[in-house]
């Protein structure tokens, strides 16, 4: 998805966890905004797939990195800045879903 604005049904998300045994997990959350994820968390999710979202951040960066600087061939050069945004974008995530 390249929009974050698909909703959940956070109703059905708690139902089904309060019926089944076993953890829950969230597969393409990567559509889905910070206050779906926050909600699906609270109402049972316990595991959140955010590889295509995070996938995104670092392609987004590497394009815009190499769009800044045509010339640029160094892939250390490109690849530092979308690795710090990706460990950014994990950390943020990571906060979010722990509530804070």
């Amino acid at each position: 998805m390249n929009t974050r604005d698909a909703r959940l049904d956070v109703d059905l998300i708690g139902a089904i966890g309060a019926r089944v045994p076993v953890p829950l997990v969230l597969h393409g959350s990567s559509g889905v905004p910070d206050d779906g994820l926050r909600a699906a968390i609270a109402a049972g999710i316990s595991k959140v797939n955010v590889a295509t979202h995070l996938n995104g951040v670092l392609t987004r960066t590497v394009r815009g990195t190499l769009a800044d600087d045509p010339a640029l061939v160094d892939p250390r050069r490109w690849m530092g800045p979308a690795r710090d945004a990706v460990a950014d974008e994990a950390y943020r995530l990571l906060r979010l879903f722990a509530g804070e």
